[in-house]
């Protein structure tokens, strides 16, 4: 009787009990999906399937069956699916046909109560499947990672908390997504490779985040297009891209041609394009363009009466830019670096940059890093014209990162060992079916082109040496173990000068200066002198830090409480000092042999003044088109530095030759700057460098000994 009680009690368990679904008893398509309970009767269709007069995919397949779930769902299981059809994530165009891998985990959200009603005895029967190798990952079709509407993306760090060597394990599907709700893993594809890390984005949809975009939102724009379209009618911003593309795109070429259906010969836009370039992006672009609206026979015209405000479109930029951080693009980056190169006009034009500018460049930085373009993405599964376009983009940061870092004497943002993107090739400014379209014939069409790659690839490798100078001669532990030490100096400087000697002899001859024999006044040809002129301004740093120790810095001041009565203490000090020490004493004094004429310091000190020499006649030789053409907006900083490199000559003299000689350069300097700054904003901040010193004199402004006071004191004929 208790055996019998006992059995009976077994079977009605075995009967309630949810049984445990191993591989021999799956669940149906539509279970699985809906992650709910699955009943099958035997062979034929699910209790859910057959009470909502569903097809059951067991009435398809033999039971047993190992599949991948279906993708892509109904419309009618549009709420219940992982991820809706209209993100545009599975592309009909990118569908690819192999044999699914079999051999899926399935993930049951009533697993738990299922091993409770199971015994444990089960788990080590000789009919359950051994454990065997991972079969051969599902091939994963090639899909852009920028363009899905409705999600964005960002990359997982190395040591981000969702680890990338265990996502490695996963199983992704033919378009190397990992499905969750709301929030997916993407595999970039192509990697791991050799000494090359597993890469994997996080896609999370956009909606996720309103509430963190309210905290940051501007005054909502609920009509941004509409008012970007009354601001600059289509038929005009049609025409302001190709300017973009003519005038800009040569020096920061972070748009894709190839996205825009544009080409050397289609450099205007369809309609249908804009109006899908995001609204932030657009409006840079065109605020960008404004200033050579003039080069256009149509805008010329219509600009002379009602030209759109300038101000107006930057400030759409700079709010809707602010919204996007929280789902940023690569649209979002590239409005940014637009923003960061808008020209300083007016007042501005003659005040230094605000902490602001470098805080924003550190807010790109951190986008471009969100956005994983640290990562070489040559081997990933992204269409062509998107891994073009990420390169150029993390060499534009990167350049940003550098030049500005030296400019502004910060420490960089971007550390050599945290990016392993490889040097821009001609291949990073192919266009997708039209390698490359004429205009007039396919020579000039080919020079024109080349010319415009090459500018870039070769700022993007200067840019490089710009960060080793940097490192090497101004970074803290460098100043600080170099300033005083000229001979460590010179054994750093010399690779440095190398280094960039190296560089010019690789330049094509028509991006050499000298070569150049008339101005081009259309800008249409190759824009060589803001090139030249970045890589004289490194020549100029480098030098300034050989002229770092050749003099010895004057004693601190020294420092008193707020108690004391600091004029009667400098009364006695300057007292006693003046009984035991001559005055030149507190002058600028050589800290270096100066006496032999063929010595180290006195050809450094040649060497520096022909450096001078050189940046003054290049930009004596600039024509008006020259200076009104784009610009890097840290030029500005550049001819300021040239400036104080002209005064630093002067006051460390260390004879009246060399005072009389540098005089000279600072009095051509200061009328260069003057000339050239009638047409040209740009030189404002150098101009205002160089007056400030010698409005009250520059006796009264520094200490300098007596042949430099006597060398200023001729008439600049006799110097």
């Amino acid at each position: 009787m208790k055996d019998n009680s006992a059995r009976s009690e077994s079977n009605r368990h075995a009967k309630s009990a949810r049984p445990y679904r191993s591989k021999r008893h799956p669940p149906c398509d539509q279970c699985r999906r809906k992650k709910l309970r699955c009943e099958a009767q035997g062979n034929k269709s699910c209790q859910r399937c057959e009470a909502s007069a569903s097809q059951c995919s067991f009435d398809l397949t033999l039971p047993g069956r190992s599949t991948l779930p279906e993708l892509r769902p109904s419309p009618a299981e549009q709420d219940d699916s992982i991820l809706p059809e209209s993100t545009g994530i599975y592309d009909e165009s990118h569908q690819i046909t192999t044999p699914a891998p079999t051999g899926i985990p399935e993930i049951e959200p009533e697993i738990q109560s299922g091993l409770n009603a199971t015994s444990v005895d089960e788990f080590f029967l000789p009919s359950q499947p051994e454990y065997h190798i991972p079969e051969r990952p599902t091939p994963q079709a090639i899909q852009t990672l920028d363009q899905l509407k409705g999600f964005s993306s960002q990359v997982i760090g190395a040591s981000g908390e969702s680890d990338p060597w265990l996502l490695r394990h996963c199983k992704f599907d033919d378009h190397g997504f990992l499905l969750f709700h709301q929030v997916h893993f993407r595999n970039a594809g192509g990697v791991p490779l050799e000494e090359k890390i597993p890469v994997h984005f996080l896609v999370s949809a956009d909606h996720l985040y309103e509430q963190r975009k309210e905290e940051t939102r501007f005054p909502k724009r609920d009509r941004a297009r509409e008012e970007l379209n009354t601001l600059v009618p289509l038929e005009c911003g049609q025409r302001l891209v190709s300017l973009f593309l003519k005038f800009i795109f040569p020096d920061l070429p972070i748009i894709s041609r190839s996205q825009y259906g544009l080409s050397s010969s289609q450099t205007v836009p369809e309609i249908s394009v804009l109006q899908n370039i995001p609204v932030h992006l657009l409006a840079a672009i065109y605020a960008s363009a404004q200033p050579f609206a003039k080069f256009d026979e149509y805008l010329c015209v219509i600009h002379a009466y009602s030209a759109p405000s300038t101000d107006e479109l930057w400030r759409l930029v700079f709010e809707l830019l602010f919204e996007e951080l929280h789902t940023p693009h690569l649209a979002t980056l590239q409005a940014g670096l637009l923003y960061l190169h808008k020209p300083s006009e007016g007042k501005k034009s003659s005040v230094a940059d605000s902490s602001f500018v470098w805080s924003f460049v550190g807010m790109l930085v951190g986008l471009a890093t969100s956005l994983g373009l640290t990562l070489e993405c040559k081997p990933m599964g992204l269409p062509a014209w998107e891994r073009r376009l990420r390169r150029r983009l993390w060499w534009a940061v990167y350049a940003e990162d550098k030049w500005r870092s030296l400019m502004m004497g910060r420490p960089p943002y971007i550390r050599h060992d945290e990016w392993d993107v490889t040097d821009l090739d001609d291949d990073d400014f192919q266009v997708d079916q039209m390698q490359i379209d004429f205009l007039l014939s396919p020579d000039e069409g080919l020079l024109r082109d080349g010319l415009h790659m090459k500018h870039f690839q070769y700022f993007a490798r200067l840019s490089r040496i710009a960060d080793e100078v940097q490192v090497r001669l101004f970074s803290l532990r460098a100043s600080q173990r170099l300033s005083s030490n000229f001979d460590a100096s010179l054994d750093v400087a010399r690779g440095l000068l190398q280094s960039l000697k190296e560089w010019y002899s690789l330049l094509p001859s028509q991006l050499r200066l000298q070569n150049r024999l008339f101005a081009t006044i259309d800008r249409s040809g190759p824009r060589s002198h803001c090139l030249h002129f970045s890589y004289l301004l490194l020549e100029v740093f480098i030098f300034r830090s050989l002229l770092r120790p050749m003099v010895r810095s004057a004693a601190p001041p020294r420092l008193f409480e707020e108690t004391e009565d600091p004029t009667t203490f400098t009364n006695v000090v300057d007292d006693y000092i003046t009984q035991i020490i001559e005055a030149s004493e507190v002058e600028p004094v050589p800290a270096i042999d100066m006496s032999e004429e063929h010595g180290a310091g006195n050809a450094v000190l040649k060497a520096a003044e022909n450096c001078a020499a050189t940046v003054l006649r290049s930009v004596m030789r600039m024509s008006c088109s020259d200076l009104a053409g784009f610009w890097y907006s840290w030029s500005r900083i550049g001819f300021a530095t040239v400036s104080s490199f002209m005064m630093l000559l002067i006051v460390q003299a260390p004879s009246k030759e060399h005072a009389l000689r540098a005089r000279r350069l600072v009095y051509m300097w200061r009328q260069a700057l003057r000339g050239q700054s009638q047409g040209c904003e740009l030189l404002n901040l150098a101009l205002v460098r160089l007056d400030g010193p010698h409005w009250a004199g520059l006796a009264r402004n520094f200490f300098l000994p007596k042949h430099v006071k006597e060398a200023l004191d001729c008439t600049i004929d006799q110097s």
